[in-house]
């Protein structure tokens, strides 16, 4: 009996692979799988290096600011509800303080006003760290990104709060009122010893907001994150101080660097973190000899 059989016919030339040519894509896909960790760490340090750089610059102009007016330092903050209060940069990044456009709005970095040293630079792209991929809605990956990454130490002029009397909008009436533990010129670092101040320095995507960085206020547990640092370079911060040197920084406690792939998940992330030696080596170096209350000796 004969049965009906379908043929298929190949064409000439067309073959699949052999199994030599088989191991040697696995060969080359594995390869390529251990080189993954080695290349990613090469783009981190490229990017944690740029940061440096820009973080210099930005520490250069802060001590041109304070050597053009009489060692007045421009300040991280003096009063958010005052818009035309003075401060080192204008525009807030995150979506419950500001609209949309100071997140976006390269110009407003650099245009002159209440932020002291946008007129000192030239290019926007200093306020940016190239690592940091965070858009106007933080954890989104599509849309335009922030135009800032750094922030500044809150005892520069801030110190633990600013108390203010006039009108912001008639200079000459403003009355400010200092804290003690606040850096106010150039002279006060004699306290201590100004290689031993940070200034500037790299924050997390989740928490920067306006341009000043706190860790922690007197008045909140000893251990208490208010801002976190970046980690965005493989848990490597970026920072200058106020003798004008620039450094980066591992940070020891993966707390200190908390993941933010999305809102819920940083939510999760310990503000208190007790025995954090990040958290204390910031500390140490934010207002000189001021003890945090509680701490031990």
């Amino acid at each position: 009996m004969n049965r009906n059989r379908t043929q298929v016919s190949v064409p000439r030339g067309v073959a699949g692979f052999t199994l030599i040519e088989l191991l040697v894509v696995i060969a080359i896909i594995a390869i390529l799988a251990a080189l993954l960790p080695s290349l990613t760490q090469a783009r981190d340090r490229a990017h944690a290096v740029a940061c440096l750089n820009h973080l210099r610059q930005l520490q250069l102009v802060w001590l041109l600011y304070a050597d053009d007016h009489n060692d007045w330092l421009s300040p991280s903050e003096t009063d958010a509800v005052f818009p035309n209060g003075a401060r080192w940069v204008n525009g807030a990044m995150r979506p419950v303080s500001d609209p949309k456009m100071d997140r976006t709005n390269r110009a407003l970095l650099l245009a002159p006003g209440p932020g002291h040293l946008g007129p000192y630079l030239r290019s926007a792209d200093v306020f940016h760290c190239p690592g940091d991929r965070s858009t106007t809605n933080i954890f989104g990956r599509r849309g335009p990104l922030r135009v800032r990454s750094y922030s500044m130490n809150q005892y520069i002029v801030h110190g633990d709060g600013v108390g203010h009397t006039g009108n912001s909008d008639i200079p000459e009436t403003e009355v400010w009122s200092y804290t003690p533990t606040a850096f106010l010129r150039m002279g006060d670092f004699n306290r201590t010893s100004p290689a031993q101040i940070f200034v500037f320095m790299d924050e997390h995507e989740a928490t920067i907001d306006l341009g000043i960085f706190k860790v922690s206020w007197h008045d909140t547990h000893p251990w208490t994150w208010e801002h976190f640092p970046a980690g965005r370079h493989g848990r490597v911060g970026a920072l200058t101080f106020a003798d004008g040197h620039a450094e980066l920084r591992k940070w020891k406690d993966p707390r200190t660097t908390p993941p933010a792939r999305n809102l819920t998940e940083f939510n999760q992330a310990p503000r208190v973190t007790p025995n954090n030696p990040d958290f204390r080596w910031l500390w140490e170096r934010m207002n000189g000899p001021y003890p945090f209350p509680g701490w031990p000796p």
